[in-house]
């Protein structure tokens, strides 16, 4: 099976997904198609998430926060940006959204799973990581 990804975002290239979508059947005459609506995490969020998940673990590991003592079902490991995006950014983006996956987030999501661990991580931990949001942050 091949794939092709489409963005449409005009009534253009609506038509020329229509179009194309009609030429594929005709000559096949089988599709199996799979869509997202609204728009998706950009690049610059998702650099943005990596380079914030690995801000927040720095500053936890120099607040002698290990894995454990934040999250008390797991061992006694520093953090490292991957821990802090599977056990802090996806559980709440999972509990939110229903989806496993940053990958599979959109942009408001990125926003409100942030806003939440960054008043839970303030209130709880004293530590607040800002979200980057300039090019010279990523």
């Amino acid at each position: 099976m091949t794939g092709q990804h489409w963005i449409i975002n005009s009534e253009h290239t609506l038509e020329m997904f229509k179009q194309h979508i009609d030429e594929c059947y005709r000559k096949d005459k089988y599709l199996v198609m799979q869509w997202k609506t609204g728009k998706q995490r950009s690049v610059k969020q998702n650099s943005s998430l990596h380079l914030w998940c690995e801000q927040l673990a720095d500053a936890l590991n120099e607040k002698n926060l290990d894995v454990k003592t934040v999250m008390e079902h797991k061992k006694e490991i520093p953090w490292t940006k991957y821990a802090v995006k599977d056990y802090l950014f996806k559980p709440v983006l999972k509990t939110l959204t229903d989806q496993e996956s940053s990958a599979d987030a959109n942009k408001i999501d990125y926003i409100k799973v942030y806003d939440i661990l960054n008043k839970y991580l303030g209130e709880k931990l004293g530590i607040h990581i800002p979200w980057p949001s300039h090019e010279s942050d990523l």
